[in-house]
């Protein structure tokens, strides 16, 4: 297991907390810290399959090490009482596409960024498409932009590995294309 420091929480979603953290030790990068605690009561299901399945996929994902998506480094579960807590640890990435397009220049995004942008993006899909991973929840939100200009797919908690006898869920590959519109609404 990397060990770690916690630094400060960056965000929450409807399983855990999601914090920036620094590895203990030489390297001292930052790292992505999700934790995550579930009650194992009977009631109760435990780690919902969202969280095994987002695992699994990066798991599967990083032995190929590929640019444009983001980088499970670690993951542990430990149990706690009548709870288990489940830690995945990944690299850190500054913002999101959101944030990222938030600080955009009112004349818009140059072309070329836009374009990089793109080809980026499209790389990582063409790559998770090429191993038959299904993303279903690409969105700004899910996508990871460093201060340098890499692009990194993240949150495969809806992904699915494609196969020909498997229904998947309509509502979610109907999406609405957020990315699209949120690129589309700068000016060239």
């Amino acid at each position: 297991m990397l060990r770690y420091e916690l630094l400060a929480e960056v965000g929450e979603g409807s399983f855990g907390k999601v914090y920036k953290a620094r590895e203990v030790g030489e390297k001292r990068r930052l790292l992505a810290v999700k934790k995550f605690n579930f009650s194992m009561s009977p009631q109760e299901a435990g780690i919902p399959p969202s969280m095994i399945r987002e695992v699994a996929l990066l798991r599967k994902v990083g032995h190929f090490n590929h640019p444009n998506i983001v980088k499970l480094l670690d993951a542990s579960a430990e149990s706690v009482g009548s709870a288990l807590d489940l830690t995945l640890v990944l690299e850190y990435i500054d913002q999101d596409l959101s944030t990222f397009l938030s600080k955009a220049p009112a004349c818009g995004l140059s072309r070329d960024l836009v374009k990089d942008v793109m080809q980026q993006l499209l790389q990582g899909l063409d790559f998770l498409h090429t191993n038959l991973v299904l993303h279903r929840d690409l969105k700004p939100a899910n996508i990871l932009v460093s201060n340098h200009g890499e692009i990194k797919i993240a949150d495969f908690g809806l992904a699915r590995i494609h196969t020909f006898n498997i229904a998947l869920t309509p509502g979610v590959s109907r999406r609405k294309c957020l990315l699209a519109a949120s690129l589309l609404s700068f000016s060239f």
